[in-house]
């Protein structure tokens, strides 16, 4: 097994455990994930004639795709943002949500909060929005 398919798959893993972890699985990783292995494939067939270059695109074009999954609020923050209105904000669990308009870089999931004096408060992520349900 080549070095660069254990680094993808400790990095996948790595993905995956932060989108539950912080992100609560709002984090859209499926589309760096998908061109990571996909990146991986291609190289495992055919061997790029510049190994430096072929490493930096895809480094460059993984990360990219990282940086546009990642949401706009983790569930600490999103915490730390409804603590300012209601008050003590306790995390429940993620919801799934659908919106109007389809991108693989939305969150298509919504964080559920309950507030101390038992309202339930929905989250989007990706907006910071907020409603009570």
């Amino acid at each position: 097994m080549k070095w660069w398919w254990m680094v993808g798959g400790i990095v996948i893993v790595m993905l995956m455990e932060v989108n539950v972890r912080i992100y609560g699985g709002a984090a859209t990783f499926g589309v760096p994930i998908g061109w990571m292995i996909t990146l991986l494939v291609m190289t495992h067939f055919r061997k790029p004639t510049s190994t430096r270059w072929a490493v930096a695109f895809g480094v460059i074009s993984v990360s990219i795709g990282i940086v546009l999954s990642v949401p706009s609020y983790s569930v600490a923050e999103a915490q730390e943002t409804l603590n300012k209105t209601y008050n003590d904000v306790t995390y429940m669990e993620s919801v799934p949500t659908t919106g109007g308009e389809w991108s693989p870089f939305t969150p298509r999931v919504g964080y559920r909060f309950e507030t101390g004096s038992g309202e339930s408060v929905l989250f989007i992520p990706d907006s910071g929005k907020t409603f009570e349900l």
